[in-house]
């Protein structure tokens, strides 16, 4: 395609968004954002990579954890919640200077919201069944599926309560996206070949998409 357009995607921890994110990019040839974003932020605000990691769609540590579990991070007694905002800040600059310049997937990071005054971005939504879910996380990361159920729970948990500060937003809900998908459904690859379809359809009609 030769119109410019961004595609941003929003998941559950282990529905497969990540690896639909990056068939995307793939299919369409242009660039994938997720990870690559806290390296970026990191050389233009001169903070260490390794902070911007454990602050990685979190909101405070304050709120999260406690003292406790904020000084067990080593993150520095001089913390201030204002310097997660302002990672945020950064990190959302970057996303809306990346979307001006070329075509692109964006994973997480608000980014639906962040470049809601965006034309040509699609805003995608993928959950799964948790059953799914937990095999998933169980195979990647290599535990029980107890343990995968307490990883997903806390990781959907801390990106909830992440966007709804960010956004104001509940995060998940239909209405603030173009395409919602259960990607238990069709499982990750269909699922992944049914949105690139869809994006191609609404590039196609030549329409700006806005949420």
């Amino acid at each position: 395609m030769s119109k410019k357009f961004v595609i941003t995607i929003a998941r559950q921890y282990g529905s497969g968004g990540l690896v639909i994110g990056k068939k995307l990019s793939e299919d369409f040839g242009i660039a994938f954002y997720d990870k690559a974003l806290i390296e970026i932020a990191a050389k233009k605000s001169g903070l260490m990579q390794d902070f911007i990691e454990k602050s990685d769609e979190k909101t405070s540590l304050w709120f999260l954890g406690g003292i406790s579990d904020f000084l067990a991070n080593g993150l520095g007694a001089d913390y201030s919640p204002s310097i997660k905002d302002s990672i945020f800040k950064i990190q959302s600059d970057i996303i809306r200077a990346l979307a001006r310049k070329d075509s692109a997937v964006f994973v997480g990071r608000c980014a639906d919201y962040v470049l809601r005054d965006c034309p040509n971005k699609i805003s995608i939504f993928i959950s799964a069944n948790v059953k799914d879910r937990v095999k998933n996380i169980s195979a990647q990361l290599g535990v029980g599926e107890d343990k995968a159920l307490k990883e997903i729970e806390k990781i959907d948990k801390q990106r909830n309560k992440y966007y709804e500060y960010y956004t104001n937003m509940e995060r998940g809900n239909a209405a603030y996206y173009d395409l919602c998908v259960n990607s238990s459904v069709l499982g990750i690859s269909k699922t992944a070949e049914l949105i690139k379809k869809f994006i191609q359809q609404v590039i196609g009609n030549g329409r700006g998409v806005r949420s």
